[in-house]
């Protein structure tokens, strides 16, 4: 009897393996074919939480999908999709390209977003992965050329409230660029972002006086990973500002801005049946912090140079040194003054912007402050019509015939002390105290002959920054609508 054979084994796996091989193979094939033309439910998405406090500027603090996705030529996917960005309707397209392998599918690809009827549009390009890895490579904008006929910037400006600006007039150009990705070695987001601002020209009215800025640029940036924000500080230059019949050229800053959190604990009653009881309550308190670490300009035939800045929820305080500025320009600037002069100040200018003043407080606060000449250094001082000055030294008890002196010498004065003081007075104004040492430039003709005439003289003005400055009310209703 012939013995029997071994049954031999059935491996089951090859045939499980070229099963999966089959099923795989058949999606691919079939996806296309699936995903020739697919409309998808509309979404919802909440911007609010990425707006911060501007949730204000805008109707609408949400974006909205409505997209379908399309089999290309090219063995890639094209996705449409359109619906409403914030305030604004927007259509977006989108390539998608595609590689699967073994397990899972990698694909690269390019979107452009544009914001309907206006130029402002986006173009990206992103790689990702069906592990979870992405990486946009680049959004970026071109150059949009923008004005206050833009849509979208109008729209934003006529909810902001600026009762003293008027005649708003601006334009220039706007590019943006930014990156983010997430991989492995980086599991959370990771991304950076940067604009620039170019060639902007802005004109209107400050409480019904001209100023104007002329080829101003600035340039910003952020960077992160997730939730954390560290923005680059933001540095803008201007060729020539004019405000206040004040010209500044040359202008520049540093401005660097900061958010910081901290948590407050408070005790809360709570009833429980009838007895009170005190729970905590955790509140997360976010501050926003502006410091400026530097800022300057030409102006006056010298310089002025941010000393120091402080910016609180209360007031703005900042002060600002003047070195070599031009004495007539300063004079100009004060109401009644008529003349000329020559020479050259300097001195610090400390001052405070209150946010919300009390009623009947002007918002601007003057700090005592001194502008004066350098000893050594002499200035001409040429007053065209000293009368006001002189009658109001004679009121005082000044003898007639040094009243008349002083009348002729403050024609044409060569000094060697000028002295420029303002501080606060107990009743809310302030006083304005001139203080000039000299003598006549040339000899006066007097019953003596002629005679050169000593001067010292020292004359005190009272009132409000309106009735002392010209344009004074631009800084106390001007800057109100800016600075809040």
């Amino acid at each position: 009897m012939d013995e029997a054979k071994p049954r031999r084994k059935r491996r089951i796996w090859p045939w499980i393996l070229l099963g999966m091989f089959a099923l795989i193979g058949a999606l691919v094939a079939l996806t296309p074919t699936l995903l020739v033309s697919h409309s998808f439910e509309p979404r919802t998405f909440d911007l609010a939480p990425c707006l911060g406090g501007a949730t204000n500027l805008f109707d609408r603090t949400t974006a909205t999908v409505n997209f379908n996705i399309a089999y290309n030529d090219e063995g890639g996917y094209k996705v449409y999709a359109t619906g409403m960005l914030l305030d604004w309707p927007y259509n977006a397209t989108v390539n998608i390209q595609p590689s699967f392998r073994f397990f899972g599918v990698d694909a690269k690809g390019d979107a452009s977003i544009t914001i309907e009827d206006t130029p402002w549009r986006l173009d990206v390009a992103f790689t990702a992965s069906s592990s979870g890895d992405w990486n946009v490579t680049s959004a970026k904008t071109k150059a949009i050329s923008f004005s206050h006929d833009d849509p979208v910037i109008g729209r934003i400006l006529s909810r902001v409230n600026m009762p003293a600006i008027s005649n708003l007039v601006f334009g220039g150009t706007f590019r943006l660029n930014a990156a983010a990705e997430r991989t492995k070695a980086v599991p959370v987001p990771k991304w950076s972002v940067s604009c620039m601002v170019s060639n902007v020209a802005i004109s209107c009215h400050a409480s019904g006086c001209p100023v104007a800025v002329e080829n101003l640029n600035a340039r910003a940036g952020a960077f992160g990973i997730a939730d954390h924000l560290d923005i680059n500080p933001i540095r803008p230059t201007a060729e020539r500002v004019t405000a206040a019949g004040i010209t500044f050229s040359n202008v520049f800053a540093s401005v660097h801005c900061s958010k910081s959190q901290r948590l407050v604990t408070n005790k809360v009653h709570v009833a429980h049946g009838t007895v009170q009881d005190e729970e905590p309550s955790i509140t997360n308190l976010v501050r926003h912090i502006v410091l400026v670490s530097e800022a300057g300009a030409e102006c006056c035939g010298g310089e002025v140079r941010l000393y120091s800045f402080d910016n609180n929820d209360r007031a703005c305080k900042a002060t600002i040194a003047l070195d070599g500025v031009d004495a007539g320009a300063v004079l100009e600037h004060i109401n009644g003054f008529h003349g000329e002069a020559s020479g050259a100040l300097y001195g610090k200018l400390p001052l405070e912007y209150r946010k919300k003043p009390k009623p009947g407080e002007r918002p601007l606060k003057l700090y005592p402050t001194h502008l004066h000449s350098v000893p050594g250094e002499t200035g001409i001082l040429k007053v065209y019509d000293p009368k006001q000055v002189v009658d109001n030294l004679a009121m005082g008890g000044v003898p007639q015939e040094t009243c008349e002196n002083l009348t002729k010498a403050l024609k044409d004065l060569s000094y060697d002390v000028l002295k420029i003081s303002f501080k606060p007075e107990e009743d809310g104004k302030q006083a304005l105290s001139i203080k000039i040492a000299g003598k006549s430039a040339r000899p006066v003709p007097s019953v003596r002959g002629d005679i050169i005439i000593p001067v010292s003289l020292e004359v005190t003005f009272h009132g409000d920054i309106d009735t002392l400055l010209n344009a004074g009310h631009i800084f106390n209703t001007g800057l109100k609508s800016i600075i809040k």
